[in-house]
C-alpha cells in the first residue's frame, strides 16, 4: 500500500514540474527528463494519457530531443535482440531442413 502512495506521490511532484514547465530550475528540468526518459512506464502513460499534461510532455520532448534519444550502446542492444532471435530461428530451419 505504502508503494502505491509513493507512485502517486512521484507522478504528482511530475504533474506539478509539467505546470510550471519550461519556468524550472536546472535540477528540475534533469529530473523532468530523466523521469520522461525512464520513468515507471505506468506513471509515463498516466501522465501522457492525460489532455493537461500531454501538451507539456510533448513540448519537452520537443525541446530537448538529445536528453531523451537513445545512446548508442542501447540502439546496438536493441538491434542485437532484434536481430539474434531472427537469426536463430534461420539458423533453425535450417539445421531442421538438412536432416
Amino acid at each position: 500500500m505504502n508503494e502505491t502512495v509513493t507512485d502517486t506521490s512521484l507522478r504528482e511532484h511530475i504533474a506539478g514540474l509539467l505546470n510550471r514547465y519550461p519556468a524550472l530550475e536546472p535540477n528540475e528540468r534533469a529530473e523532468l527528463i530523466a523521469f520522461i526518459k525512464s520513468g515507471p512506464a505506468i506513471d509515463r502513460g498516466m501522465l501522457k494519457g492525460d489532455p493537461t499534461f500531454a501538451a507539456a510532455i510533448r513540448r519537452v520532448e520537443t525541446d530537448h530531443p538529445k536528453q531523451l534519444r537513445l545512446g548508442l550502446v542501447r540502439q546496438l542492444l536493441v538491434a542485437v535482440l532484434i536481430i539474434l532471435p531472427f537469426l536463430s530461428i534461420c539458423w533453425l530451419g535450417w539445421e531442421v531442413g538438412m536432416k
